[in-house]
């Protein structure tokens, strides 16, 4: 391992780096302190430690950790920040048309729901044994054909992370609510200050139509198949109120709102769910561990399908708000290795 001084981003190159490991770390994530970092230093002593400070050193870095060769890149924190850096990662690699890495995910975020599906322990333990671990293909969905996710959201979960959004923007003028917009608190303030009371008087809800892409797709009956569809065929044309789709169960904290989202290679759990908030609520253990079934849930396995909204509906990527959109165009790519711990 080479000094800490190799940990700031201005680095040409790094030629011959095929058999060694690259972590990237944010270094204004709340959970990377100086003593985690020092920690991953230390638990890492062969592998090459980069702690970015924006998103444009997070892009120079990736750009040159893969232009390096890395056989290994490491990456933790919120679902957000893991994605953003897989996403870089690969968006460098269409551009060379270099080899994928192996991918390991730290447990270093707030929801986690990446490093809860790899089966990530303590950040220091998964580091000492990354090298001796086995590696399982995680899919991956594509909006639009371009940005790349594990699950993404879209109704009442995004109009309440896209209120969050707003009003930490709005707390940066300050420094006491900008420290409480950066912790668990600012999330609840949002949503039972804001949010809560909207979707409680108003109970906003969306007609959407969603058209089966190229491949056959399956409606979902507990678990099993009840219907098949042909490619281009509308599966769903009515209402409703979250729409849900990923390659991995968990929204966070092991929320499992799409219990069958890895039970098959090569296609993503789409959920609709139309039910009220009050019997979400009071479902809420059962819905928790994806085992609760009810008639205004809706469940379907695709390779692909395009998203027609009646009008603009508030979305999530990674647990990231990420504004409103009218259509989407849902797609997988092509998988990623990752480390895993029997997740």
């Amino acid at each position: 391992m080479v000094n800490p001084q190799r940990t700031q981003p201005q680095i040409p190159g790094l030629p011959g780096r095929a058999g060694r490991s690259a972590i990237i770390l944010n270094k204004n994530a709340k959970r990377v302190t100086e003593r985690v970092r020092r920690a991953v230093i230390n638990a890492a002593p062969d592998a090459d430690v980069f702690f970015t400070e924006s998103l444009e050193q997070a892009r120079f870095v990736t750009r040159r950790v893969v232009d390096s060769g890395y056989g290994t890149v490491i990456t933790g924190g919120g679902d957000g920040t893991v994605m953003n850096t897989i996403q870089e990662v690969l968006a460098r690699i269409d551009q060379t048309g270099g080899p994928r890495p192996r991918f390991g995910v730290l447990k270093l975020g707030t929801g986690n729901a990446v490093a809860d599906f790899l089966g990530a322990r303590n950040y220091a333990t998964d580091l000492g044994g990354f090298e001796n671990s086995a590696t399982r293909p995680v899919d991956l969905l594509r909006l639009d054909g371009g940005l790349r996710t594990t699950f993404c959201g879209f109704g009442w979960d995004a109009l309440i992370l896209n209120d969050y959004h707003n009003m930490r923007i709005a707390a940066e003028r300050f420094a006491v609510t900008r420290a409480l917009f950066k912790s668990a608190a600012g999330y609840l303030l949002a949503g039972v200050g804001k949010s809560a009371p909207a979707l409680m008087i108003k109970r906003p809800s969306w007609n959407v139509r969603v058209v089966n892409g190229d491949s056959i797709g399956f409606r979902l009956e507990n678990g099993k198949v009840a219907q098949r569809y042909a490619p281009g065929e509308t599966v769903f044309d009515g209402p409703t109120r979250m729409l849900c789709a990923g390659t991995t169960p968990n929204y966070g904290f092991k929320f499992k709102i799409m219990p069958y989202a890895d039970k098959t290679a090569g296609m993503f759990h789409l959920r609709l769910i139309n039910m009220g908030a009050i019997r979400a609520v009071s479902h809420l253990r059962s819905l928790w561990r994806g085992t609760y079934q009810h008639r205004q849930i809706t469940d379907f396995q695709l390779a692909d399908c395009r998203l027609e909204f009646d009008r603009d509906i508030p979305c999530q990527v990674a647990g990231d708000a990420a504004g409103y959109r009218r259509t989407v165009q849902l797609g997988l790519d092509a998988p990623i290795e990752c480390f895993h711990n029997g997740g």
